[in-house]
């Protein structure tokens, strides 16, 4: 899905609020798109809470998604993985990689979308972080959790 793409954008998100209900948030409009995402969390026993809790949370449904240990079929569009390892059969299958607060990656590679998920007190180098990435040609964008589930440009 990563067709030729010429520039990926990285988004920088600081904040406030539980990681876990951003993405259930943000999984709601994940599935609605055509987008496949690839969703990037540091621990174990964080990745099972988020497993748990997409199936679970709201009383009345769910919402559909996989670890990458499981079979991966075209039309899954949320996959969760502790690892960056992706399988090679899944390569080049993900669009947006999202990236939980303490998780980090090596490089910008294989996506066309970056959501970087920091807590707030951490994006002191975010103009350093949006020149170096900027000067690779990446479009580099930064938002702010002011209010629950409220952003400013930065």
């Amino acid at each position: 899905m990563n067709n030729g793409i010429k520039s990926s954008q990285i988004d920088f998100y600081y904040i406030s609020s539980n990681f876990s209900d951003i993405l259930l948030k943000l999984s709601e409009k994940l599935l609605v798109s055509n987008n496949k995402t690839l969703v990037l969390i540091d621990k174990l026993k964080d990745l099972n809470d988020i497993d748990r809790l997409l199936w679970v949370k709201e009383k009345n449904s769910f919402l559909p998604h996989k670890l990458i240990s499981e079979k991966i079929y075209e039309k899954d569009k949320i996959v969760l993985s502790q690892n960056l390892e992706i399988p090679d059969y899944l390569e080049k299958k993900f669009d947006t990689l999202i990236i939980s607060p303490e998780k980090s990656i090596k490089s910008f590679k294989l996506f066309k979308r970056f959501l970087v998920f920091c807590y707030k007190g951490s994006y002191q180098n975010f103009d350093s972080y949006k020149i170096k990435l900027g000067s690779l040609g990446f479009t580099v964008n930064g938002f702010e959790e002011f209010n629950t589930f409220k952003w400013k440009s930065l």
